[in-house]
């Protein structure tokens, strides 16, 4: 027999909180994101508890559920330290060996695993009826996707997925993408089961006025998030400049006689970015159209971005320097390059600068606007995944002037190569003489890029 809690005496949720736990019933997702301060994380782990307790009332006992963070001091400091004075002994015990809260058995026997996202392929055997992640915007959505995988219970239909957030981090665009846009991959056949509840800090009347009074004086990205739950600026923002009213703008009719470029990031696992780029009278850069895409091979990317070239001639395309390198295949009697696979196709690029700081720093001076300025670099509305990305990108914590590459960096690094290419003091060489060495390479049979890229041609700064 289960014994019947009364958990709003128990927990003392705030209304938002209450709010949230009742979503729970509902959906199969539910997110609880926002502000500092709103009670997300002690939301998360009652949460859980809660709903043991109800699988046990329903007849599911001894259900394992599991909570995760991203490194077990975070599991510490936002979870572990808070049992022994908030959980009451009658409800179960802590096994601190294993890290897990075990309900006695007269509540259904539920176990809460507290559990690290270092390496979350080590949980590729185990399985959970409910699942919880704190900061969930700490991890890439692969991290999301694998734990679904886990999120199964023998016989019972109702699994669940808890999640808490503040805005920022590495997983801030897909995160956003899910449970604000409602942007889902295709075939997605659980999108009316997620749902997001904003947390506020205002939402939680236990906090102190001091606690407000020490937020006002945040900078302003940093307010806007951890304040009002701003889910469009956030602490360690690299491009704080964003702004979609003033970086995205409508689809227009190029004059032909604007300068045309293309950029490209290359990829396979990771997507490959390509980017389509105009420079106006004054300077101005639009970025006109996209290729976004992963799992294609050399020759199938090239043959898409002629697909999506076609009728138009460029002053320059470059990449990064990194696809120059030799790659080990063996063609033709010498290793294989994938800027070589590109020229067969009739690709040439030319390679990107190494000086990754100086081009964050030209992205910035591009991106930045005042009231009475406009930014020098504009996205067209249909390079969806260029305006999704760039603005999520974070500060790397050991060298803050980088971002961090752990993010969805694609578009930005194929943006840094063209700016920084645009603005390099070394001219890059007209394409028609490009063109007309390559002839003669092909002509010749011998596709030697040391030479191609070399003496008289352009050659990259280290």
């Amino acid at each position: 027999m289960t014994n019947i809690v009364d958990f709003s005496e128990l927990v003392h949720f705030t209304e938002k909180q209450k709010e949230a736990y009742r979503a729970i019933k509902k959906y199969k997702y539910v997110f609880y994101g926002g502000a500092m301060g709103g009670g997300k994380s002690y939301w998360l782990r009652w949460g859980i508890v809660g709903y043991l307790i109800d699988l046990a009332v329903l007849g599911y006992r001894n259900v394992r559920a599991g909570l995760f963070c991203e490194d077990y001091p975070a599991l510490k400091d936002r979870h572990l330290s808070k049992i022994e004075y908030e959980f009451p002994r009658w409800l179960g015990v802590l096994n601190r060996s294993d890290y897990e809260f075990a309900l006695y058995s007269e509540y259904g026997g539920g176990i809460l695993c507290f559990r690290n996202l270092d390496d979350p392929s080590k949980y590729q055997s185990a399985e959970f009826g409910i699942e919880g992640v704190d900061e969930l915007t700490k991890n890439k959505k692969e991290v999301f996707d694998f734990l679904r995988t886990r999120l199964r219970w023998p016989k019972l239909q109702d699994t669940k997925f808890l999640a808490a957030s503040n805005p920022g981090g590495i997983g801030h665009a897909w995160v956003k993408d899910l449970w604000m846009n409602n942007k889902f991959e295709p075939g997605e056949k659980e999108a009316h089961l997620f749902h997001f509840i904003p947390a506020k800090a205002i939402d939680n009347p236990h906090l102190p006025e001091s606690y407000f009074t020490a937020l006002e004086g945040l900078p302003a990205e940093m307010k806007k998030a951890f304040v009002e739950g701003n889910w469009d600026l956030f602490r360690g923002q690299y491009f704080t400049e964003w702004s979609i009213e003033q970086h995205v703008v409508e689809p227009f009719q190029i004059p032909s006689n604007w300068k045309r470029f293309r950029a490209y990031d290359h990829g396979r696992e990771n997507p490959a970015c390509c980017l389509w780029c105009v420079l106006d009278y004054d300077g101005n850069v639009f970025v006109y159209r996209e290729l976004y895409q992963s799992g294609l091979n050399v020759d199938q990317i090239a043959q898409e971005i002629n697909r999506l070239s076609e009728g138009e001639e460029y002053d320059w395309s470059v990449a990064d320097s990194s696809i120059f390198a030799n790659t080990g295949i063996v063609d033709r009697g010498g290793a294989e390059t994938i800027a070589l696979s590109f020229a067969r196709n009739g690709i040439v690029f030319i390679p990107s600068s190494k000086r990754r700081v100086d081009g964050w720093n030209l992205m910035h001076q591009y991106l930045h606007w005042t009231k009475d300025k406009q930014p020098k670099l504009r996205f067209f509305n249909t390079c969806y995944n260029s305006i999704k990305t760039i603005p999520s990108l974070i500060h790397d914590i050991h060298h803050p002037e980088d971002l961090d590459t752990k993010g969805e960096d694609h578009s930005a690094d194929t943006m840094r190569y063209f700016l920084t290419i645009l603005n390099d003091q070394v001219t890059p060489p007209p394409l028609t003489d490009v063109e007309k060495k390559l002839k003669q390479l092909q002509e010749a049979e011998q596709f030697n890029f040391s030479e191609f890229y070399s003496g008289k041609m352009y050659q990259p700064e280290e």
